[in-house]
């Protein structure tokens, strides 16, 4: 633990607050979306490129009864995901729905529709695909290849021994890439990316709570480890949230939310 760190944090929260009259008016609205970084990042030297195409949408919950009975599970079985579950995941968490003048919208809101969160997945269990590591590219629909091995370990040892991330299903790491949020709103940017990453693994609750998945945020994991693991630089892309998504079994939610 830094020995600065709850003054560090402070100076964060004092240096990206305003005031009335802090900022020109209507300054954000004077962005140019043409002049901005790119939205879509994508690996080309791919090891494998799999088209996920449109989800079959099922039948789902009634809105107010998913919210009602939605719970953090964790209890995973060895059953795996469908690849349309995972596309659902994704469509629900990334899916572009709109086309603007300049740019898209999603199914998640994002900080002047600027999405800096990216979603990279440690596949442990998913039928059709082989273990390892995948970017999404949201702009072609396409999980990315990167890496093809077993994963489960790094889930484990990055999580410090949690145990779900090796039992689940797939593990979801979503990064940021701050320069995207950065170029508009400049300091505040790093508090819009965190807004951004919560809305992102919101949906991915709801979503797979309706598919009748256990879904669990995860906070803590070895930034560090995990920016590495990826191939990012841990400052202008970095990790910024963590879930794990399977299939679960159990006596219940109270009885199973902490299973050994």
């Amino acid at each position: 633990m830094h020995p600065e760190w709850k003054s560090i944090c402070n100076d964060f929260i004092q240096a990206t607050s305003y005031a009335v009259g802090d900022l020109e008016k209507g300054w954000a609205a004077k962005y140019d979306f043409s002049k901005a970084p790119p939205t879509y990042l994508r690996y080309e030297e791919a090891i494998v490129h799999i088209p996920l195409g449109n989800p079959d949408f099922p039948e789902a919950p009634a809105l107010w009864e998913l919210l009602n009975n939605r719970r953090t599970k964790r209890n995973f079985t060895n059953v795996p995901l469908s690849l349309n579950e995972l596309n659902l995941l994704l469509w629900g968490t990334q899916g572009i729905t709109a086309n603007m003048e300049g740019y898209q919208l999603r199914t998640t809101p994002s900080a002047g529709a600027l999405y800096p969160i990216e979603t990279y997945l440690l596949v442990n269990n998913v039928v059709g695909l082989e273990k390892g590591l995948y970017h999404l590219d949201v702009e072609r629909w396409t999980l990315e290849g990167l890496k093809l091995e077993d994963v489960a370990q790094v889930a484990y040892l990055f999580t410090e021994e949690q145990e779900m991330t090796r039992r689940a299903a797939v593990n979801f790491v979503w990064t940021a890439m701050v320069g995207r949020t950065e170029d508009k709103y400049n300091e505040r940017a790093y508090r819009y990316i965190w807004w951004d990453a919560g809305h992102v693994s919101q949906n991915l609750h709801i979503v797979g709570n309706g598919l009748g998945l256990g879904v669990a945020t995860i906070g803590h994991w070895f930034d560090k480890n995990m920016n590495e693991y990826l191939g990012i630089d841990g400052s202008s892309h970095l990790s910024v949230l963590m879930a794990s998504v399977g299939k679960t079994t159990g006596k219940g939610w109270k009885h199973d939310r902490r299973p050994t």
